[in-house]
Order: C-alpha cells, then structure tokens, then sequence
C-alpha cells in the first residue's frame, strides 16, 4: 500500500510545475519575491495540515494495541485500524517529502535572488524580505525535524502489518494488508476473499483512470504550453505587420505628396505651354506681316531700302526670340525629363506598396491559417475537456459505489478528483482565454483588413493619379512635338524670309547699277542731242552745207518701212538721213518728217527738221 501512494504522490508531484526551473530568466526580482511568499504561505498552511495528521495518527496510534501470532483470530476492527494506520502513515511520509522538496527549492530561488540583488546593488527592502524568507524556511526544517521524530514512534504498530503480510499469503499489488477474518466457515471466507479481490480490481481500475486523467491534463497543459507560444507568435507576427501597415501609410503619404508636386509641375507645364503658343500666334502673326511686307517689297523695289531695314530689324527680333523660344523648349524639356524622373519614381514606389501589399496578404493569410488551426486545437481541447468530465462523473459515481465498502480510500481519491477537477477548470479558464484571444485576434485580423482596404484605395488613388501624370506627361510630350515642329516652320520661313532679303538686296544692287548705266546714257544722249542741235542750227542758220559735211552725211538714200525716198532731192535725202540718225528720233517724228518730205516743201522739211532738233 505504501508503495502505491508514493507512486501517486510522485506522479502528483511530476503533474505539478516545478518551482526552481519554471520561472523565467527575464522575470524581474519583484516577481520572483512575490512567487516566493506565496510558496511560503502555501508550504505553512501545508505544515499546520500536517501537524494535525500527525496528532490524529498519534491518537489512533495509541488506541491500537497490536495483536501476538499466538492469538487465534484477528478480529475485523484490528484489521480495519491497522490498515487506516498504514495509509494515514503512508500519506503522512508523502506530504513530508514533499514539503521538503518544496522548501528545497525555495531555497534554490532565495540563493539565485540574493546572487542577483548583489550583482544588481539594488535597495535593502528586497534583502529584507529574503532573511524573512530564509527564517521562516529554517522555522519549517526544524517542524519537519520534529514531526519526523514523532512519526518515528508510529513503527511498533506499522511493522505488525509487514509482518503478518507472509502468514496468510493473501495480499495486494498495492501493499494493502491481508484481511484475514476469524470465521470458521469455510464460505464466509471464500465470500470476505471474494470482497477483497473485486475492491482490488475496482481500486485499480480507479488508479488507472486517475492515471489516464493525469495524462490527459499533461497533454492538455502541453497543448496549452504550445498554444500560449503560438499566440505569443502571432502578436508578434502582428506587431511586425502593424509596423509593415504604418510604413506603407507613411509610402503612400509620400506618394501623396509627389503626386501633388507633380500635379503642381504639371499646371506650371501647362501655363508655360499657353504662354508658348501665345508667343507663337504672335510671332506667326509676325510672319504673316513680314510675309506681306516682302510681297510688297518684291512689288515695289523703290522701298526695298526701308523695308529691308526694318527687315533686317525684325529678323534680328525674330532670332532673338527663337532663341528665347529654344530656351524655353529646353527649360520644358528638362522639366518633362524630371517630371518622367519622378514619375519613375512614384512607379517604382508604387510597385514597393504593391509589394509590401502582396506580403501583409500573405502575412494575413498565415495568421487566418494559424487562427484556424488554433481554433481547431482549441475544439479538440474542449472535446477532451468534455472526456474528462465524462471519466470524472463516472468516477464520482464509482466512488460512490465505493464508498460504503472503503471510506478512507474514497476520501483520497475524491481529493484526487478534486484536485483533478480543479486542473479541469484550470484547463478550461485556458481554453477561455484561448477563445478570447482567438476573438481579439480575429478583431485585429478584420482591423488589419480594413487597414489594408483603406491602403488599396490609396494605391488605386495613387495609381489613378499616376495614370493622370502619364496622360498629361504624353500631352505635353505632344505638344512639345508640335512646338519642335512649328519652330522648324518657322525657322525654314526665317530662312526663307533672309533669303529672299538676300534676292531683294541683290535685286535693289542690280537695279540701281541699271539706273545708273541708263542714266549715264540718258546724259550721253542728251549731250549728243544738245551738240548735234547746236549744230544743225548753225547750219540752218547759215544754210550752207559744206563738202566735209556733205561727205560726213553721204550715206545711201533712207528707207522708212521699206520704201526709200526716190522723189527726194539729194540734199533733202541727206538732211532727212542726218535727223534721223544723228538725233536719235522716235518713230512719230520720223513720220512726220516722212510725210513733209512727201511733200517735197522744202520749207516744211526744214521746219519739221528743226522742230524735231529742237525736241
């Protein structure tokens, strides 16, 4: 029997946590302190137990006498008393070594916080409370001392039970004492045999299944260990993805703020552009008027000096302003090259929220798994819970089967089912908190999705934005092709303009050399006429003609349209020759003349001759 009830309270005591090695390394003193008091009051309370089993063992100790081999029979109360003995006895050692396991280790925790507090040279209230501890332990050491002495005296009526365990040959897996009974019938005996062998089997099958419990409440405080670690893995896994959601709260902040400077650029692009193209409707109207006044120039080569001037003025102007035109397309072209650089960017920061999107779903998907998977651990963990509560409603109804048979027996074992009860509810306030932790973990799962449901809508506004960039990057582009384009036009129009200016100038110089060749013959003509006038009236006047100029005008007779003068004199032939040729007259006057030769009047023929001189 004694064997037994050490096996039980051994595995009890493995059931229990150990109190030096469970605590945790990073616990601070404070807590440790508090552990300790309150061992200490649960090892006192346990003591002031003890010392009372010790004076009911003493007093039922005294009341039993034991009996001598010689007697014939052993009577049913002897029987009954020695065996409440043995297991009060056995009971008694037990808690004994326990408590000194306990205060064992409570000196281990004492040694490690004093190491601690003087590494630490921390304040004296903790050194206080440590030499209280250490005095009520020694206080419990000599208890324990002393009721090991008076549980020394219990072996006279102890060792009459392991002696009368060889005699009858009837005994227990249990180390039970033989129940031997004085009857002399040979059926009551095999009845009282009979008896004790099923309250063996039912007291087995009990041990059994507090056996079965205990591994169970192991498996479940196991389960409960790795639940507790898996939950502390997903706050942390939480934790990481709450700090991944304010970075991209903070990415899309930036890329916030980027597309509002690009939008900014984009509108002072814009009113660059307008101020473009009012600038070239300008210069366009320029060229227009330049045009105009070339085709006025080429019209009129009198005011080719002016107008090429003020050409020439409006050329420079127009140069001027192309290059001002080129500065401003180079302006907007290194601004659409930083507008495609920072749109490069939002893109690339755009693909790192994608990307950090893409592991919170992942993260997020992980953590529904876990949960899922902690849900179904927690089910399987109350479906055990209801097992256990099933075994224990039939052991409590077993026990009260038993408990008419064996009363000590069954106040033992209900004190086992109680404490397994009470680890049963241990268990279940765990499962509880599992549960509640579960429920908060789903309410920061669907506050996360929402997180990640307000962060899509930023990246599809960013996107939506970027998009807008593209578009009004494309138009500028496009207009920027147009306005490379128009300056093309306008800069072959230009050239042209200088060309024709060129022509004009070219035309003004070949002209004015013309002027001034016709001048000069005009004057030579004039100059000859003015001679020859004088001349012909210093011959009318005297009205001679002289051999030499007789031999000088001595030409063949004149033709006039193909008909030569037959009917004229010879001097009127060579008079009409000399004006005619001499002068340099026009066609009218020739044909006055012809006509008054005609008429073979002298003296209208030298009238007509001296008029025409004279013109």
């Amino acid at each position: 029997m004694d064997t037994v009830i050490y096996r039980d309270d051994s595995d009890f005591q493995e059931s229990a946590p150990p109190y030096g090695d469970a605590m945790n390394s990073e616990a601070s003193n404070v807590e440790i302190l508090t552990r300790v008091e309150l061992d200490l009051a649960f090892a006192s309370e346990k003591l002031l137990n003890l010392e009372m089993l010790v004076m009911e063992i003493a007093r039922r100790a005294t009341d039993f006498e034991p009996p001598t081999f010689e007697d014939e029979s052993i009577s049913s109360e002897t029987a009954e008393s020695a065996f409440e003995l043995d297991i009060l006895y056995g009971i008694l050692d037990a808690e004994v070594k326990e408590l000194v396991n306990l205060i064992s280790s409570l000196q281990a925790d004492i040694r490690g916080i004093e190491h601690r507090v003087y590494e630490e040279e921390s304040g004296g209230k903790v050194k206080a409370k440590l030499d209280a501890a250490t005095m009520t332990l020694k206080q419990m050491q000599e208890l324990i001392a002393d009721i090991r002495n008076e549980s020394a005296k219990f072996e006279k009526a102890i060792q009459f039970i392991h002696e009368t365990e060889g005699v009858e040959g009837v005994g227990s897996e249990n180390g039970h004492l033989p129940y031997q009974t004085g009857m002399q019938t040979e059926d009551q005996h095999r009845n009282v045999l009979h008896m004790l062998e099923q309250s063996i089997a039912s007291e087995l099958d009990l041990e059994k299944k507090l056996s079965d419990s205990k591994s169970v409440i192991e498996d479940l405080k196991l389960k409960l260990h790795h639940q507790e670690k898996e939950i502390y893995f997903l706050e942390e896994s939480t934790e990481t993805v709450s700090g991944r959601m304010f970075e991209a709260e903070n990415a899309s902040e930036l890329l916030f703020g980027t597309s509002k400077e690009l939008a900014n650029r984009l509108n002072t692009m814009q009113f660059h552009i307008s101020a473009q193209k009012c600038r070239e409707d300008d210069l366009k109207s320029k060229l227009e008027q330049s045009l105009t006044k070339l085709s006025f120039l080429e019209n009129s080569p009198e005011k080719v000096e002016e107008d090429s001037n003020k050409a020439g003025a409006e050329v420079i102007s127009l140069q001027y302003r192309l290059q001002e035109l080129e500065k401003q397309l180079n302006e907007s072209n290194s601004q659409l090259q930083s507008a495609m650089e920072s749109e490069e960017t939002s893109q690339e920061e755009k693909n790192a929220l994608h990307s950090e999107l893409s592991t919170l779903e992942n993260t997020i998907k992980n953590l529904k798994g876990d949960v899922s998977r902690a849900e179904c651990r927690a089910q399987n963990a109350e479906i055990r819970c209801m097992q256990l509560t099933q075994a224990n409603i039939e052991l409590n109804e077993e026990l009260s089967a038993l408990k008419s048979e064996k009363s000590d027996k069954a106040n033992l074992l209900e004190k086992k089912l109680k404490e397994s009860n009470t680890q049963l509810e241990h268990a279940k306030a765990a499962v509880d908190a599992i549960v509640e932790q579960q429920g908060m973990l789903k309410s920061t799962m669907s506050d996360m999705e929402n997180m990640i449901e307000d962060l899509k809508g930023k990246v599809s506004k960013a996107e939506s934005r970027a998009g807008s960039a593209e578009s009004k990057c494309t138009l500028l582009t496009d207009t920027n092709l147009e306005l490379s384009e128009e300056l093309a036009f306008v800069r072959g129009r230009v050239e042209n303009l200088e060309n024709l200016l060129r022509e004009a100038n070219h035309a003004k110089v070949s002209t004015a050399k013309d002027i001034g060749i016709r001048t000069k013959i005009i004057t030579d003509l004039v100059r000859k006429l003015a001679l020859e006038r004088e001349r012909l009236h210093l011959q009318v006047q005297l009205g001679v003609w002289t051999p030499a100029a007789c031999q000088s005008f001595c030409r063949p007779p004149p033709v006039m349209d193909g008909e030569p003068y037959e009917n004229l004199d010879h001097g009127e032939a060579h008079d009409f020759w000399m004006c005619s040729q001499g002068s340099n007259l026009t066609l009218p006057t020739k044909n006055i003349l012809y006509a008054g030769f005609i008429e073979k009047s002298p003296d209208a023929s030298a009238k007509i001759l001296w008029e025409s001189c004279s013109t």
